[in-house]
């Protein structure tokens, strides 16, 4: 994963604003009103007709789908923290060559984390034919504020227990006068949520 320093990001964001604006803008404007889930770094809206989630410092952040294939729930605090085990398994055994995937991207921010200033975050990429790139620290046992996951196994088998082949998963603390339960969403890619970032697509973007 390309980490650029902050001269680079005004560039990066305003080719990205050109490149997906719109498509964002019709996301959101398809997915409506719905319910919406924020902390102080990211926001998440999930309606009946879609979903999408946005960072709140990086708004071209951005991943969303409509129709077929957006879920959603609520878990407690031993749930998301069984969940993170499991990712945590799953980093492991791509780094050390034990789990195979097509290609994956994850960050996790924690408490003060940015992406923008590459502090107190967990970041792992690894593109078709690579090996993967890892950049921070992942902190075991530690809800981060933000997670987000995307995964394309292709023909490759399913990783055990994240139940995502192909897709977005991302998980979003509460805030802390909140009930304590995170929200774990799925953006998977079906016929019904496409890529749209793949030529004559129309109903996913990330």
């Amino acid at each position: 994963m390309f980490m650029p320093n902050n001269s680079d990001f005004d560039t990066i964001r305003a080719a990205h604003a050109d490149r997906h604006g719109l498509a964002i803008a019709y996301i959101k404007k398809r997915v409506g009103r719905g319910t919406e889930y924020a902390n102080e770094v990211a926001s998440a809206v999930l309606s009946e007709d879609g979903g999408y989630y946005q960072l709140a410092e990086m708004p071209e952040e951005f991943a969303g789908a409509l129709g077929a294939g957006v879920s959603h729930r609520l878990i407690a605090p031993p749930d998301a923290l069984t969940l993170l085990a499991q990712m945590q398994a799953f980093i492991e055994g791509l780094l050390s060559g034990t789990q195979a995937v097509h290609a994956v991207s994850l960050y996790a921010l924690y408490a003060g984390g940015s992406l923008r200033m590459r502090r107190e975050l967990f970041v792992l990429d690894q593109k078709p034919g690579e090996l993967p790139f890892w950049h921070g620290q992942w902190q075991p046992g530690t809800l981060p504020r933000f997670l987000k996951l995307r995964l394309d196994c292709g023909p490759l088998p399913l990783p055990p227990a994240l139940g995502l082949s192909q897709g977005v998963l991302f998980l979003l603390a509460p805030q802390h006068r909140d009930d304590g339960h995170a929200l774990l969403a799925t953006l998977s890619r079906t016929p019904g949520a496409q890529d749209l970032s793949a030529p004559k697509t129309s109903a996913m973007m990330h």
